[in-house]
């Protein structure tokens, strides 16, 4: 601290400075440090101002000065408007001279010279107005405060020790709208600068802000020139929605600013693998969770190791992190640490080239014909196919990537503008062909047997099939396609060891096994194209040899479905790399409307898609950046865009399908074929299940419909039409060729049996191997497909017992 002494030596001279016409007041404290000038003469020893007390002029306000920081030791503040003589004249009645020290400091930092405090004839101190400082503390010389005066009763020397504050104004935001001012409620020095910072809420903009003589700056208001009690006023508004309405569409993509969330990671300790045989049938999805006896199970079913797996945790997308890699047709023991999850579901997003596929088993068919010059073909043997499936794994990690994508565009594009024919004379305008093809390539279900050729070559290979049913969430569809056996291993001096033209041959045949010819350009043409750019430029040496990892897109969808007409999609990354630009696609091979909302904001991480009517096929949404290697793709079935009443029977599952699903121009044959995946349409019997358990509840009432359609009929070209009447089931004839006209369906779905349920739990002899492979057909027909010694058993009889929830069961084989 800076000290400033000054000696008052006698001076009979009268000072010139008369009371001051507009003076700040002062008001006691409980402590009396301050006098009001209504009391009575201070005590003989009146004490020290206290520190709460402050002029206060009017329109002003207190200030507290807890609230600010002291000044910083050691600093020094040097105000040239403070002047004053260091020799100040005090008159005394008894003209006797006195000497004052006076110690003024400002902060805590002693000035040299002040024109804070000045003296006048009557033995006093006048304190003196001032814009910037305000008095803090006075103490000494035996005097006291009345209102602008110290009064000094002290006739020898002594000191007086006078503090002040640099004045600090009040300063308070009024915010309306969603967005926030930091700080919003502050205190400032005159002449001091504050950047104060403006956060608006998501996907709000600042209007407007004004106040206290602030400037805006980028992300800051800026106040440097406050000279008294102010507001800042900010106003913040909503972004507007941006909404694109699309009629009659199949393909549609849009340009999206993007910042997704953050996808959650759950780390998964997982133990006791055990290798399992290889799945005749498999596809590059069939991964599934099993909780028995208290832990989680995974079963790898595929061809691919994993060590990361996207699911559905309880109904919301995370990672699954694996403590180390689950290799292929493998199972083990998930140890999620504290979490303990209800519901786990496998959420794959890479549904591009995802067949069945079918491996098995190897049978010798064609060594007894071998040399008699007849081309023979069969499964592959053990060998075989573990070279196969590195092929298919491959096909499958790059049919997902952007450059695939990419590259497919650009190669239909330039083939099928130069001669359509090329391209099948391809001619829905709608639906690009190398979206079409994406699809058709793509479809789930589709099944792919492969094969080897034998004996006499043919041909590099040779494939065959049927087209896949788009309309269709998994088709039903099938096809082949093979390579010359001296190919596939290294045995043979014509073995292919991973090379271009091996790609080329399995993509054009498997092209031929989805039901394209030669003239689509998805055999010759873009075959080859796949193997000289895309596995010569995306895949190393040694990936084109091994399996790849099970792939997870570094930017996921998470959907939910709302109200039957809308559905929110979230943006979910993986990786925390920023992202921009995100071109989102919506893809089904069946005209429908739809409005995209979204805002057009860096802040946005989500879209929602609003309709009125439910596409008749299945949805595709894609969302595409050039900046990640994988495309997402969440492939939507039509039946989870819109509600239908269930109800569960025993160990089966009736669905009253919802209008929107129903086509009216489907006839007894089409009417089949508009049950989700995996039901069938209710046979009569099945009806009088569902009539018997809506009547015996009491909940025949809560059906829209009294009439209904049936699978099965008395004779040929008939089926059966059943009147659920409150009191009966009335079953009449109704002619196959008919249309459904006003009639409702019911689909059903039978359950595999599970534990903890009254209807379907079983008491089961030990000779039985795991419970998660049993499967059910029919209550009175079980069918367990996984017992010792492979042997299958048939269940000829089942009765309940008396006392238990447990089934007895008379087995033959």
């Amino acid at each position: 601290m800076l000290l400033a002494m000054f000696g008052c030596k006698e001076d009979n001279e009268k000072s010139d400075i008369g009371p001051l016409s507009d003076v700040e007041s002062f008001a006691r404290s409980n402590e009396q440090d301050v006098v009001d000038s209504n009391d009575a003469l201070p005590p003989e020893n009146p004490s020290v101002i206290n520190d709460n007390v402050s002029p206060h002029p009017e329109g002003s306000t207190v200030v507290d000065e807890d609230i600010e920081n002291p000044q910083p030791e050691g600093s020094t503040v040097v105000d040239e408007n403070i002047e004053g003589d260091e020799t100040l004249p005090i008159p005394d009645q008894n003209e006797k001279k006195q000497d004052i020290n006076l110690l003024v400091s400002v902060d805590g930092v002693t000035v040299s010279h002040s024109d804070l405090l000045v003296f006048d004839k009557e033995n006093r101190f006048i304190i003196k107005d001032n814009t910037q400082y305000i008095l803090h503390k006075i103490s000494g010389c035996n005097g006291y405060l009345d209102n602008e005066y110290y009064i000094i009763n002290d006739i020898s020397s002594c000191n007086i020790n006078a503090e002040f504050k640099k004045k600090k104004y009040h300063v308070t935001s009024n915010i309306e709208g969603d967005g926030e001012l930091l700080p919003s409620d502050f205190h400032i020095e005159k002449d001091k600068q504050i950047n104060v910072s403006i956060s608006p809420g998501k996907f709000n903009n600042l209007i407007s802000i004004k106040g206290c003589n602030g400037e805006l700056n980028g992300d800051f208001y800026t106040i440097d020139r406050v000279n008294n009690d102010c507001k800042i006023e900010a106003l913040f508004e909503k972004e507007p929605l941006t909404s694109i309405k699309y009629e009659n569409v199949k393909y549609t993509e849009t340009n999206l600013l993007v910042s997704p969330k953050k996808t959650p990671i759950v780390d998964a300790v997982i133990t006791n693998i055990e290798n399992n045989e290889p799945s005749n049938k498999f596809n590059f999805t069939d991964i599934y969770f099993n909780y028995i006896d208290g832990d989680w199970h995974i079963d790898n079913k595929t061809s691919l190791p994993l060590k990361m797996v996207s699911v559905k945790f309880d109904g919301n997308i995370v990672l699954i992190q694996l403590s180390q890699q689950l290799p292929p047709y493998s199972s083990g023991v998930l140890d999620f640490y504290s979490v303990s999850p209800a519901d786990i579901k496998l959420e794959s997003q890479t549904k591009m080239f995802n067949p069945q596929m079918i491996m098995g088993p190897y049978q010798d068919l064609c060594s007894e014909k071998e040399g008699d010059g007849t081309t023979c073909y069969s499964l592959p043997d053990e060998v075989e196919r573990k070279i196969i499936e590195v092929y298919l794994a491959n096909m499958h990690l790059l049919a997902n990537t952007f450059n695939y994508t990419k590259e497919k565009d650009a190669f239909f594009e330039r083939r099928c503008s130069l001669n359509n024919e090329n391209c099948d004379n391809y001619s829905d305008d709608l639906l690009p062909i190398s979206q079409r093809n994406l699809m058709r390539f793509g479809a789930e279900g589709h099944r792919l047997t492969l094969k080897v050729m034998r004996n006499e070559y043919k041909a590099e290979g040779v494939g065959g099939g049927s087209t896949p049913n788009l309309s269709l969430f998994e088709t039903t569809t099938g096809g082949w396609a093979s390579i010359y056996y001296k190919y596939t291993k290294p045995e043979y001096s014509k073995y292919r060891h991973f090379t271009n033209s091996a790609y080329t041959t399995w993509y054009h045949e498997i092209a031929h096994g989805f039901g394209y010819g030669h003239s689509s350009g998805m055999t010759y043409g873009f075959a080859d194209y796949f193997s000289a750019s895309l596995v010569s430029n995306d895949l190393t040496d040694i990936e084109r040899t091994q399996l790849p990892l099970n792939p997870i897109p570094e930017l996921l969808l998470e959907t939910e479905f709302i109200d039957d007409n809308k559905i929110n999609i979230e943006f979910l990354s993986n990786t925390g790399a920023e992202l921009k630009n995100v071109k989102f696609d919506v893809l089904t091979s069946c005209q429908w409307n739809y409005s995209l909302e979204y805002y057009d904001s860096y802040e946005n991480d989500s879209v929602v898609i609003h309709y009125d009517d439910a596409p008749k096929c299945p949805l595709f949404l894609r969302a595409i950046s050039s900046d990640l290697k994988f495309i997402a793709t969440n492939k939507i079935s039509k039946f989870e865009l819109t509600t239908s009443k269930q109800y569960k029977i025993k160990n089966k599952t009736f669905t009253i399908l919802s209008d929107r699903l129903l086509d009216r121009e489907a006839n007894g044959w089409g009417i089949r074929s508009l049950c989700p995946l995996n039901n069938h349409l209710a046979t009569k019997d099945e009806y009088s299940e569902l009539w018997q358990y809506l009547y015996d509840a009491d909940k025949l009432a809560s059906l829209s419909k009294k009439l209904y359609l049936a699978s099965d009929g008395p004779r040929d070209y008939v089926i059966w039409q059943l009147n659920l009447t409150m009191d009966e089931m009335v079953a009449k004839h109704y002619g196959m060729t008919k249309l459904l006209n006003y009639q409702g369906l019911a689909c059903v779905t039978d359950e595999p049996l599970k534990a903890n349920d009254e209807y379907q739990e079983l008491n089961l002899d030990k000779e039985f191997n795991d419970p998660k492979y049993w499967h059910t057909t029919e209550l009175n027909d079980v069918l367990f497909g996984k017992v010792k010694n492979k042997n299958f058993w048939h269940v000829s009889k089942i009765e309940k017992a008396l006392f238990n929830k447990h089934y007895s069961l008379k087995l033959n084989n």
